[in-house]
């Protein structure tokens, strides 16, 4: 047996510590008496003396193990990661793929990096798509396709066909398919809600940056009108029927007070209980996007910052959804067989970087260039060969970060860590508050 390097205890209350291991994502209260029990069992198990348990800790150890704090076996936890890790890294029996079947866009954001894009996929390029999943069946369990944008959904027929072509696919090979949607929600009416379910299309992401004013203000309509009450009003039938995630986009200018509103529009159109919220950190990834650099939070001050947005989640009374859970991969950047294809029929390793041709990796239906700079600058990093990485607390769940920011040598190392670097502590205090359906303003002075 071996004691986890990933343990994590803090002082909950006058009878409790907080427990949570990362390789796990395991969270839970130990009493003290169960704390100090385990300090024992700890120090008996690293001078090999387990042969002698007392019923106490025995049944301590059996629910540690189940946490992954303490675990059977003589391999190292950090070289397991990282043998699963570069076996996630070069897995061919799962494709990726994240279609933007058009860049054109019925909104008009004001950070938008897509800069008012227009056109469409071609026939040749669809059948191209095609092609690539044909040529990869063989051998092939599992097909995740993502519909992205622009707005994926003004061009539903070429979801529609495409999605056609998948499903027929499978019913000749057998393979696992799942499908989800990046969208804006305009256009998210009943008609395509029912649509989309026919089509698998379970999930869906959509965008609310704060209540109906501040939304309307940065998200709206390309004639300037608003599209916030439409989009909530496609919410209610919508979340009856796929699972939907809120994201807000966030910068300096958001205000708790903004969530709060936003927070409670949501509850008086009936999605508290129906939809997960959470929080994305806008960032000035492109130049088309400059103009917003200076109201956007680097990663440490968004930490910070998140904190208190998800305090908000819970003093309103919604689940909290995100949960600091270990990975064996960040992103599709760092997997061999995943892709982003554009309108064109580019490809990509980077969601930040769809849109800039300067950025693609080669082109759909050629063969593909692993030698491309585009490809190695992203795939090349790997956190377990970065010491600072490998003594880190968090890396299950971490992994190093964003491997896009790790091509930005001006970018200080804590800037490219993701935000569980930084407020693990605090959220984990959130995440358990929510379990016990407490509010941890109410322990505030």
């Amino acid at each position: 047996m071996r004691v986890s390097r990933y343990n994590y205890f803090k002082p909950w209350d006058d009878n409790n510590f907080l427990a949570y291991n990362a390789r796990s994502g395991g969270v839970a209260l130990m009493t003290k008496d169960n704390y100090a029990l385990y300090l024992k069992l700890t120090k008996k198990i690293n001078a090999r003396d387990t042969d002698h348990f007392s019923p106490e800790e025995a049944d301590l150890l059996t629910q540690l193990k189940h946490g992954s704090f303490i675990y059977d076996g003589e391999q190292d936890e950090l070289e397991d990661l990282h043998f699963k890790h570069n076996a996630a890294r070069y897995d061919r029996t799962v494709l990726n793929l994240a279609i933007a079947p058009t860049m054109a866009c019925n909104l008009a954001c004001r950070y938008c990096y897509e800069d008012n894009k227009k056109g469409r996929m071609s026939g040749d390029i669809i059948e191209k798509i095609i092609g690539l999943v044909e040529e990869q069946t063989p051998g092939l369990r599992e097909l995740n396709i993502a519909w992205y944008g622009g707005e994926p959904l003004l061009a539903m027929d070429i979801i529609e066909d495409l999605s056609q072509s998948f499903f027929d696919i499978q019913k000749e090979h057998k393979f696992q398919y799942a499908s989800s949607m990046i969208s804006n929600g305009y256009l998210l009416n009943k008609e395509k809600v029912d649509r989309l379910c026919e089509l698998k299309v379970l999930e869906a992401q959509i965008t609310l940056d704060g209540p109906e004013k501040y939304h309307d203000l940065n998200r709206p309509l390309k004639n300037g009108g608003g599209s916030f009450r439409t989009i909530i009003e496609n919410l209610k039938y919508a979340a009856d029927k796929i699972r939907l995630n809120i994201r807000v986009n966030v910068d300096k200018n958001t205000s708790i007070d903004n969530i709060n509103e936003l927070l409670r529009e949501l509850d008086q159109a009936g999605l508290r209980e129906k939809i997960g919220v959470n929080f994305g950190h806008l960032e000035a990834m492109t130049s088309a996007c400059s103009n917003i650099a200076e109201s956007c939070y680097n990663i440490v001050e968004f930490s910070k910052a998140e904190v208190d947005y998800y305090g908000s989640l819970l003093a309103n009374g919604y689940v909290i959804g995100k949960l600091p859970l270990p990975s064996v991969i960040t992103c599709m950047s760092q997997n061999i067989n995943s892709y982003l294809i554009d309108p064109e029929g580019r490809l990509y390793k980077c969601f930040a970087n769809l849109g800039d041709p300067s950025k693609a990796m080669g082109y759909i239906g050629k063969e593909i260039e692993y030698g491309n700079h585009n490809f190695t600058s992203l795939f090349q990093f790997n956190p377990f060969l970065d010491e600072e990485c490998r003594q880190c607390a968090v890396l299950p769940v971490c992994l190093g970060g964003c491997p896009e920011k790790r091509t930005h040598p001006e970018l200080k190392k804590e800037e490219r860590c993701s935000s569980w670097k930084h407020n693990l502590e605090p959220m984990l205090e959130i995440i358990a508050y929510s379990r016990q359906q407490k509010n941890p303003m109410d322990n505030r002075s």
